[in-house]
C-alpha cells in the first residue's frame, strides 16, 4: 500500500456510509513544508484535472507557507496548467549561496510566472475557491528584521512553546490575508487583512518568509509590522476547522501532523482527534516513504547536503514515484469512493 486515507470520526462515518465525493468538500488545507510539497505535486494535478472540477460548490482554501502557494494555484482559472508550471520552475531552481537576496529573486520569478496581473486578479476574485493565506507578524517592541532581533524572538518563542503554544501566538500574532476579509476557516477571528490584487504577492511572500532564511515583508492593509512564515503558528494546522456541514479535505505530504513550527522537537504536541473529526487526510504511507531514495521526502536541507545534479535527480525520482500514489488514489476512488480504504485518523495523531 502506498497511500493512506485517514479520517476523523465524523468524516470516517460519512465515507464508510456514502464514500467521498467532491461535493462533500467545504474546506481544503495546505501545510507548510517547503520542498516537501513535491510529494503532492502530481496529486494536486490529478485533483485539479479530475476531482475538483466536479465540485461546483464554494470551497475555502487555506494554507501557510508553501501550502498557501498550492492553494493559490488551486484558485487559478486553470489550476492544472498552473501546477505544471510551478513544478517545472521549482524543480529547476539553483543557488550560489542560498542567501535571502538570491532566494527572493527566485520567488519573484515564481510570482511573475504563476501570478501575473491577469492570473492574480482571477485568484483574488474567485468566489468559488476563496483563498486564505496565513502569516504571522512581529509585535511592535520586536519589530526588527536583523538576525539578532530574529534570534531573540525565536529563542523566546521556542522556550515558551515548551510550556504552551499560546506563547508563540502572543509573540507572533496570526494574520490571515483573505478574500473579503473573511476568517471563515477559523472559529475565532484572528487578525485579518483583506486580500486583493494589490497585496497578493506580499501575502504569499509573507506566508513563506522563513525566519533567518528569508527577508520578511510588510503587507498592505495590515499593521506596519514585518510579516513572517505562517507555519510558525499553523505549520500543519491543529484545528478545529470552522466547517459545520461538509468535510475538510487535507492532502498531506507525510503521515505526521505537527501543529506549529516550534512543535517539531516536541513529539507529544499533536492535534486532538476531536479537532480533526471532520477531516479527511490523503497521505503517503510510511512504507512508501521508506522506499524513496534516501528513505525520505524532499526538504530544504537537500540544497545544502546535495549537489544540484544529485538533488534534481533525487527530486525527479520522487515525482515519478508519486505517480503511483495518484494511480492508487484513483483506483480507490473508482472502486467505492474510498469507503473500504479509509482508516481512523487517530492512527497518526
Amino acid at each position: 500500500m502506498t497511500i493512506e486515507i485517514l479520517a476523523g470520526s465524523k468524516a470516517l462515518q460519512h465515507i464508510q456510509d456514502q464514500g467521498l465525493s467532491p461535493q462533500d468538500i467545504k474546506l481544503m488545507v495546505g501545510a507548510s513544508g517547503g520542498p516537501k510539497w513535491l510529494m503532492l505535486s502530481r496529486l494536486d494535478q490529478y485533483l485539479a484535472e479530475h476531482f475538483l472540477p466536479n465540485a461546483p460548490q464554494k470551497i475555502d482554501l487555506i494554507g501557510s507557507s508553501i501550502g498557501s502557494w498550492r492553494m493559490a494555484c488551486h484558485a487559478q482559472k486553470d489550476p492544472l496548467a498552473t501546477f505544471k508550471k510551478f513544478e517545472n520552475i521549482y524543480m529547476n531552481q539553483r543557488y550560489e549561496t542560498l542567501n535571502p537576496v538570491e532566494i527572493t529573486d527566485f520567488v519573484n520569478v515564481v510570482l511573475d510566472t504563476l501570478f501575473g496581473e491577469d492570473d492574480g486578479k482571477f485568484v483574488v476574485e474567485n468566489q468559488n475557491r476563496r483563498l486564505h493565506i496565513v502569516a504571522v507578524r512581529n509585535r511592535l517592541l520586536m519589530n526588527g528584521r536583523s538576525n539578532i532581533s530574529q534570534a531573540i524572538g525565536l529563542l523566546t518563542a521556542a522556550t515558551g512553546n515548551l510550556v504552551t503554544s499560546k506563547i508563540v501566538e502572543a509573540l507572533y500574532p496570526r494574520v490571515i490575508i483573505s478574500q473579503d476579509g473573511s476568517h471563515a476557516p477559523y472559529h475565532k477571528r484572528p487578525e485579518v487583512i483583506e486580500l486583493g490584487i494589490h497585496n497578493l504577492r506580499q501575502a504569499l511572500v509573507a506566508s513563506g518568509a522563513i525566519p533567518m532564511a528569508l527577508e520578511p515583508i510588510k503587507v498592505e492593509g495590515g499593521k506596519d509590522r514585518w510579516h513572517w512564515d505562517g507555519g510558525m503558528v499553523d505549520y500543519h494546522f491543529s484545528g478545529p476547522f470552522n466547517v459545520q456541514d461538509g468535510l475538510v479535505f487535507y492532502p498531506h505530504f507525510s503521515p505526521k501532523v505537527v501543529p506549529g513550527w516550534f512543535d517539531k522537537a516536541i513529539p507529544w504536541r499533536k492535534p486532538k482527534p476531536k479537532d480533526y473529526e471532520n477531516v479527511v487526510m490523503i497521505t503517503p504511507s510510511h512504507s512508501f516513504i521508506e522506499k524513496l531514495p534516501y528513505s525520505k521526502i524532499p526538504d530544504r536541507k537537500d540544497f545544502v547536503k546535495m549537489e544540484d545534479e544529485q538533488r534534481e535527480t533525487y527530486w525527479q525520482s520522487v515525482l515519478q514515484a508519486t505517480d503511483g500514489l495518484v494511480e492508487e488514489f484513483h483506483l480507490k476512488l473508482d472502486k467505492d469512493r474510498l469507503a473500504s480504504s479509509v482508516k481512523p485518523i487517530e492512527l497518526i495523531l
